[in-house]
Formats: structure tokens, C-alpha cells, sequence
């Protein structure tokens, strides 16, 4: 093996040991007392072997870097005795400096939103005039209601603000981007909600680098306006610097199908691509190779300053300026060992960064492109230059991170070649245009201004090609989620096909001389792995979904039909809970149709999220309760005239439906006066539908009121059931005694949203579930809880342990 191969490969094995090392600390129950220990010792034991000049002495460096990645990662969960989160649940008014622009989002109403990024200096209890010492970001939210303007802040002002300082919380659900861990990459550890009160804002002379870096956003974006509809400027603004705010929802999508959404976000995929765009025009330029380089050295300094400096675009402009600068050198090698040793660094600073998707996806992708990329693209001759490099930097970056894509996304695009080929160059050229005209526009106004018309015009050609595209059939695939197993030989069997030919040559004559013993194994692997499938009876699988201050279940029977009770939603439905969670986590367990959606009332956190299931996958039938239709349309966000009203039945007590051996009993469904208003009616609406398998059941009671639950133990109703979905998100209005004592559940699962205004779950259900010996979940804590059962046996999953 050559010497340059050799040290890659152990550099290589130093960044794969302390990623292991981040994952194991989350596993394995050490202290970082435990982690430095072992770490002091390992560091002993590499000194004593490097005078010895052992040939372990690489094994055991490795080792070293596994228990370092432990030990980072449990320090950097060590927050100081001062951070703001370890003061949650107390009001307090808080002052600190605005750290990035505040993020304004209008509702339907007309009143806005506002989100500012806080650096916390000063601190006081209320009814205390002292003041405490504080540390950490902290994110304070707040709302300007129609016709009212909020304080205007600029980055580096000094912000007061008073509230009720929580922890930051997420959906809980596998598949998803964990927010919260996103924030903390950040070191924002805690929120603040202000609400009508508002913040005070006092001006001050500081960060005023970033301060006038936005200030030069603002006036692209304003110069934008002036020549365009607010929603081009708003779409070529996201090319520029990121962001999905004000962008046409169709647009947005043909995007997603294509595979290109990457465009409107700051990540690594975007400026490799950029950079990539440039050095292919360089090299078609014929331009000197220093000249390239410092094209795109330049377009990446440029893009990251005007970006605001924030940490994942400075994160992937360091990637792009080392690795491409390497490339162009033709030191493709180099470049490799520049990306490891960048990786690895960033992990010892912040070893969080591990579980932020931008850095994960702007890693892989530019591992992709150094490694697969040349591979491809020496395997293509004879194609055109512009083909083969396009498929080469599409397909190295999309099969370097399909495990993520299926893990996030679900999907990938078979479309984005085309794509990539016909729309990325426009929109690359818009994208150097744009920052070409932003910065002439501060000195000819009128030239950038004819700059931006033209970019608005091309946007009209690359929104009608990439719809044309997108409509294309199979423009999009479902892709299953890869679980670690199934990753971790995906990679190791893509290495194998970017080996030299001598080394994957030898394998193959390795294979062919014990291929009686491989061919054994397998065929006593296969023979165990089918013989525990075939064998082991079939299961029922009840999903309870974190939807926050809602409720959804998601019910996959034995052979693979899935129906919801419940979709969970939020009353002023700004966010789309059906579309962004719902469908994510449906995705993410393989269901990509439903048979049923089975509503208990109309309120919009039971069934507004019905809106973006319909318009993402195939629904058979939507059961409702005795509200009419048009006051279920609104609460989902539909048309009264939508075609999907065609499909919604109502239920009616002692219906029973049958679905691969699982029984749907509608134990009541209350026929009361319809709304006149096209509002829902009250929880006492609620129907209860009880889903049953074997011995194992499971009671869905929405938010029925005690008052109901009296008619139906009046009305002998049997409600024995294994697991019982509390009413009402654990309020005291459902849940009687009475009650819970005629369900008499093993389990009890309460649906709730986490530091909630309600005081859900209330302590006096909490107390009674302890006092029934129920074993209670709480979504806000455990996250997703999934029961398992063959019909008598239960077992339970949980995200959060």
C-alpha cells in the first residue's frame, strides 16, 4: 500500500473512531470522569508504544480518538452553572444582545411573529431586584398584532425582554431533524415567549461587521421588489442566501420532487455546488488553474460574508475553499485529507455538530465529490464533458448521502439528473448574477435593478421547466430508511466499487478461493434470519405520535394496512403538522397510503393535519364525527367544494369494521346538533373507538368530557381495555374514577405538548393513573410510543428512553 493511501486510510479511521466514540457516550452509561480516565490511560499506553515504535501503536491511537469522542461529547452537555436552562419554569426579564436579524412570519390575520436569537447578560427574578449572573443564547419569541409594528432591532442592539424561561422542544419522532440538538450546536439551550408584551430594544454600536452584512441582504432584497413580484424576489432571495419565507408553495415543491431544494438552503450542498459550477466553467474556459482557484475561493468568500457569517455556511465554505482548492491544483488526494482533517477538527470543537444535518450533509456530499466523483467521471469517457460531469457531481453526491436522504426525506429524486443538466446551470448563473448585480447595484442602482429583471425572468423559464419535470412519471421514488446495519454495509460495499481495480482484484480472487465457506455461511444466515421472519407471529403495531398539544395514532396491522385515529394539528394552522410530521413519520415506517383516518371531533389539534395527509398520500376514507363537513373543511384548511369531502363518512355508534384481522369498534359516537357557526362543536362530540387485536386493545377517547364518559358507563357500554389513550391530554375534565376503573388499562398513553398553557397533564390524572398501577407515557417526555403486540403479548417502544 503506498504511504499517501496508507495515511489516508488511518485518518480516516481517526474521524470514523471519534464519530463512534460521540454515538457510543449515548449509549454506554460512563460519566465523563469515566471517558477521561479511559482516555488518560490510552494516552499513556500510545506514548510507551511510540518509543517502542509498536505496529500497535495505530490501534490503539484509534481507540484513543473513540473514548476523546465520548468524553466531547458528554463535556459539551455540561452546560455552566450560570446557563439560562437551568432555570427553567421561573419568570423572569432578561436583557442580552440580538445575535442575527429577527425572523418575522406573518399569520392569516394579519399579526406577525417574531423570533430573536439573544445572548443572555443580565437577568432578574420576578419580585427580586438583584441581579443574577447568567450565561447562554436563548431564542424570544413574540407577536405584533394587526396594524401594530414591532420595535425595530438591528443585530448587536440590546434586547429586554420578560417571560417564562422554558426548555426548547421538538417533535419527538424518528426520521426527523432534531431541532433541539440543532439549537444546541448553536449553544441556545432555552426559549422565552413574550407575547403581546413585547421587548424593549436599546440601540447600540456593536457586531457591526454583521450588522452591515445585513444591512447588504436587506437591499438585495429591496432592490429585488422593486423590479419583481415580492414572491420572485422571495424565491431568488432563498437562492442567494437560504431560506423557504415567502416562497410560492408549488415552487417550492416541483424543487423537492426534482431533487434541487438544496438551492434555497445555506448548506454545504450549495456551495459545493456553486463552487463545483464554477471550476467545471473555469476548466471549459480554459482558464489558468490559479485562476480558477481563486474564482472560486472568491465566489465562496463572498457568498459566506454575505450570508451573514452563520455557522453552517462558514462550516461548509472552509470544506469548499480547502477541498476545491486542492482539486483545481489536481491534488485530489490532498483535498481528501483536507476534508478529513476539517471534519475532525469541527467535531473537536463541537462534537454536537455530528447530529446537525448540514454539517452531515455537507460532508457527505463533499466526500462524494472527491471520492466518487473522479471515479464516475473516468468511467464516462467519451460522453460529453457537460453530461458527464453533471451525472458525475449528481450521482457521487446523491449516493454518498441517499442513507440520510431516506432517513430524512424518504425520497430521492430519479428526476434530478435532468434537473441538474437543464435547471442547475440557470439557476447557478442566476445565483453569480444576483450577487454580481447586488454589489454593482451600490454604485449603478439602475444596472443591478435590469440584472434582477432578468433574473426574475429567468426564474419564470427554470419555475415552468422544473414543474414540467417534476410531472414526469416516476420524477420521484420512495427510498425505506436504512437502518445502521443496512448503512454501514451500504458504505462498505460503495468503497469497495471506488477501490483501485488491482485491490478489488484481489478481493474477487480472495472470494472465488473460499467461496464453499462464504456460500455455507450465507445460506445458514439466510436460513436462520427467514426462519425467525416465518416464525415468530405476526404483530399489530400502535404508534402514538408526538404531534405536540394534539393527538394522532397511527395503527399498522400484521400485513402491513395502516389507518390514524386522530392527525393532531394547531388551531391557527401556520404550521402544517399533517405535512411536516405526520407524513414524515408515516414515510419513515414504510406507510405510504392509508386506509382510514378515523377523526374523533373536529377540533383543529385532533384533525387539522387531515389537510396536509390528503394532499401527500392516497386516503381511502376519512370517518368523521356528527359535525358537518364544511366545519371539518375549515379546520383542515380545505375548500368546502375540495373533491376530498366526497370520502369523509360519519361514524355511528356500534359501527364495527374489520381490517386484516383487527377489529375498529366505535363504542360511541354522540349525535348532537350540528354547528350553525362553522365552528367545531365542544369536546363532549368526541367519539370513542376502540381498536382491538387478540387479547391486546386500545381505547381512543379524543377529549371526552366526564360528563360523556358518565353516559357511557350509564349506557353499560363495556370499556375494558390494555391501553387507553387519556382523554383531553391528561386535563381533569375526562378521566374519572369511574372511569379509568371500568376501563382498567395496563397502560396509559397521554398525548400532550410539551410546557403547554393548559397545565396539561394535570397532577391529580397523574396521580390517579400511579394510584390505578397504570404505566403511563407522555409524548412531551418520551417522545413517539409505539406498542407491539401478537394478540396477548405487548411490548413498547419509546424516542426518548
Amino acid at each position: 500500500m503506498k504511504e499517501g493511501q496508507a495515511q489516508l486510510e488511518f485518518l480516516n479511521s481517526l474521524l470514523a473512531a471519534f464519530c463512534g466514540g460521540i454515538v457510543l457516550a449515548g449509549i454506554v452509561p460512563l460519566s465523563a470522569y469515566d471517558w477521561g480516565i479511559l482516555a488518560a490511560g490510552l494516552l499513556v499506553v500510545c506514548f510507551y508504544l511510540f518509543f517502542r515504535d509498536s505496529m500497535v501503536l495505530k490501534y490503539m491511537v484509534v481507540l484513543l480518538f473513540l473514548s476523546l469522542g465520548a468524553l466531547g461529547f458528554i463535556s459539551a452537555g455540561m452546560l455552566p452553572a450560570t446557563d439560562i436552562s437551568h432555570i427553567y419554569g421561573q419568570e423572569v426579564r432578561l436583557g442580552g444582545t440580538l445575535l442575527e436579524a429577527p425572523r418575522v412570519v406573518e399569520d392569516d390575520d394579519g399579526s406577525v411573529k417574531l423570533r430573536y436569537v439573544i445572548e443572555a447578560k443580565q437577568l432578574w427574578r420576578v419580585g427580586e431586584k438583584l441581579e443574577k449572573p447568567v450565561s447562554g443564547k436563548v431564542y424570544v419569541y413574540a407577536r405584533a398584532q394587526q396594524g401594530t409594528r414591532p420595535p425595530e432591532a438591528r443585530i448587536g442592539d440590546f434586547i429586554q425582554a420578560a417571560g417564562t424561561v422554558k426548555l426548547l422542544h421538538g417533535y419527538q419522532n424518528p426520521g426527523r431533524v432534531d431541532t433541539v440538538q440543532a439549537a444546541r450546536t448553536k449553544g441556545i439551550t432555552a426559549q422565552i415567549s413574550v407575547g403581546k408584551r413585547g421587548i424593549d430594544v436599546r440601540q447600540q454600536d456593536r457586531m457591526l461587521f454583521l450588522r452591515q452584512m445585513e444591512n447588504v441582504r436587506a437591499q438585495y432584497l429591496a432592490s429585488m421588489q422593486s423590479m419583481m413580484p415580492h414572491a420572485d424576489a422571495a424565491a431568488i432571495f432563498a437562492m442567494l442566501f437560504g431560506g423557504y419565507e415567502g416562497i410560492r408553495p408549488e415552487l417550492l415543491e416541483a424543487f423537492t420532487t426534482t431533487g434541487i431544494v438544496h438551492i434555497l438552503s445555506v448548506s454545504g450542498s450549495h456551495i459545493t455546488l456553486l463552487a463545483a459550477s464554477i471550476a467545471w466553467m473555469g476548466g471549459w474556459l480554459r482558464f489558468p488553474r490559479w485562476l480558477t482557484a481563486f474564482l472560486v475561493i472568491l465566489a465562496i468568500v463572498i457568498y459566506s460574508v454575505l450570508s451573514g457569517c452563520v455557522p453552517p455556511v462558514i462550516r461548509a465554505g472552509i470544506m469548499g475553499v480547502l477541498t476545491f482548492l486542492a482539486l483545481v491544483l489536481e491534488r485530489g488526494r490532498d483535498a481528501r485529507r483536507i476534508l478529513t482533517l476539517t471534519g475532525l477538527f469541527m467535531l473537536l470543537v463541537s462534537p454536537l455538530l455530528l447530529f446537525d444535518i448540514s454539517f452531515q450533509l455537507s460532508f457527505l456530499a463533499t466526500a462524494g465529490l472527491l471520492y466518487m466523483g473522479p471515479v464516475v467521471h473516468s468511467r464516462m469517457h467519451g460522453w460529453p464533458e457537460f453530461v458527464s460531469g453533471s451525472m458525475a457531481i449528481t450521482l457521487s453526491a446523491q449516493l454518498f448521502t441517499l442513507p440520510l436522504l431516506a432517513w430524512y426525506f424518504h425520497m430521492v429524486s430519479l428526476s434530478s439528473l435532468l434537473a441538474n443538466l437543464a435547471v442547475v446551470p440557470v439557476v447557478e448563473f442566476m445565483i453569480v448574477i444576483g450577487l454580481f448585480a447586488g454589489l454593482i447595484g451600490f454604485f449603478l442602482p439602475i444596472f443591478g435593478k435590469i440584472v434582477f429583471f432578468v433574473d426574475s425572468l429567468l426564474l419564470g423559464a427554470v419555475y415552468e421547466l422544473t414543474r414540467m419535470i417534476a410531472r414526469l412519471p416516476g420524477s420521484q421514488i420512495y427510498v425505506p430508511v436504512l437502518g445502521a446495519g443496512t448503512s454501514a454495509v451500504y458504505y462498505v460495499l460503495l468503497g469497495f466499487w471506488l477501490q483501485p481495480q488491482e485491490r478489488r482484484m484481489r478481493v474477487y480472487r480472495w472470494l472465488i478461493v473460499h467461496r464453499q465457506g462464504i456460500m455455507g455461511s450465507g445460506l445458514c444466515l439466510g436460513f436462520f434470519v427467514a426462519g425467525y421472519y416465518f416464525t415468530r407471529p405476526p404483530e399489530l403495531a400502535v404508534h402514538f405520535i408526538d404531534v405536540g398539544q394534539g393527538d394522532a395514532a397511527l395503527v399498522v396491522t400484521p400485513h402491513g394496512r395502516a389507518f390514524m385515529i386522530d392527525t393532531g394539528g394547531t388551531r391557527d394552522r401556520n404550521f402544517d403538522v399533517g405535512r411536516r410530521v405526520d407524513v414524515p413519520y408515516l414515510l419513515h415506517y414504510g406507510v405510504r397510503q392509508l386506509d382510514g383516518i378515523f377523526l374523533t371531533h373536529a377540533h383543529e389539534d385532533h384533525a387539522a393535519g387531515v389537510g396536509g395527509i390528503l394532499k401527500k398520500l392516497p386516503v381511502q376514507q376519512v370517518f368523521i364525527g356528527s359535525e358537518d363537513r364544511t366545519v371539518y373543511a375549515k379546520s383542515m384548511g380545505l375548500s368546502i367544494a375540495a373533491p376530498e369531502l366526497r370520502n369523509f363518512v360519519p361514524l355511528h355508534t356500534g359501527a364495527h369494521i374489520e381490517l386484516d384481522g383487527v377489529s375498529i369498534e366505535v363504542l360511541y359516537a354522540p349525535q348532537l346538533a350540528k354547528s350553525t357557526t362553522g365552528s367545531p362543536a365542544g369536546n363532549e362530540i368526541s367519539n370513542v373507538i376502540r381498536v382491538r387485536y387478540g387479547r391486546a386493545s386500545f381505547l381512543f377517547t379524543g377529549d371526552l368530557v366526564k360528563e360523556q364518559e358518565a353516559v357511557l358507563l350509564a349506557e353499560a357500554i363495556p370499556l375494558a381495555s390494555t391501553v387507553l389513550k387519556t382523554g383531553h391530554h391528561g386535563s381533569k375534565t375526562s378521566t374519572s374514577p369511574e372511569f379509568l376503573q371500568a376501563v382498567a388499562p395496563r397502560w396509559a398513553v397521554i398525548s400532550v405538548g410539551a410546557d403547554n398553557g393548559f397545565g396539561h397533564p394535570h397532577a391529580e390524572i397523574l396521580a390517579r393513573l400511579v394510584a390505578g398501577g397504570v404505566k403511563t407515557y407522555r409524548t412531551d417526555e418520551n417522545g413517539a410510543v409505539v406498542f407491539y403486540t401478537d394478540g396477548s403479548r405487548i411490548r413498547t417502544e419509546t424516542y426518548r428512553q
